[in-house]
């Protein structure tokens, strides 16, 4: 037997498998006990056990598959998926919606009231730092400019009245 076959698994005791929840296609993250298996899907929560794996059988609410062995290229993916996850966090960061705390769709009424509140919180005078208000006047002014940049690329179309239109069935 070659050392991928040799590893051995059996879903009725969930032994050297990953459990996938079929309701989301998540893999669920195990969690072992003294004597039980755990898994939960981190999306739905839904949650199977190792003495319960009678029962979840005729569940079809997960799949188990087989742990294959780890290869040079999965340490590639995960160091790739790593720097891409560190990358994706790095950009949420910068997003200047976050750091005010308000939604693109947002108006500018609110985006202005909402620098504001902020703002008296953050000010060095008031007990904040130049840095946290530094940041706080960097992303208002990257929203103020973007919009500006989205109204100038946008036509105003005038409102049509109804008193130019001519009237009809006469």
């Amino acid at each position: 037997m070659s050392a991928a076959v040799a590893t051995s698994w059996n879903w009725r005791t969930l032994e050297n498998v990953e459990v996938e929840c079929t309701h989301c296609g998540v893999r669920m993250a195990g969690h072992a006990g003294p004597r039980i298996k755990y898994f939960r899907c981190g999306s739905c929560h839904r949650w199977v056990s190792s003495t319960y794996t009678e029962v979840f059988r005729a569940d079809a609410k997960m799949r188990t598959h087989p742990v294959k062995e780890k290869t040079e290229a999965d340490a590639r993916f995960l160091a790739a998926k790593g720097k891409l996850e560190a990358w994706m966090a790095a950009l949420d960061e910068q997003d200047p919606h976050q750091v005010l705390g308000v939604s693109p769709r947002d108006s500018v009424e609110v985006v202005r009231a909402r620098f504001r509140e902020l703002a008296l919180e953050r000010h060095p005078d008031r007990g904040g730092s130049e840095a946290q208000m530094r940041e706080l006047n960097l992303a208002y002014e990257k929203i103020l400019r973007h919009r500006e940049r989205a109204e100038v690329r946008q036509p105003v179309r005038a409102p049509v009245r109804a008193s130019v239109l001519p009237a009809r069935g006469r």
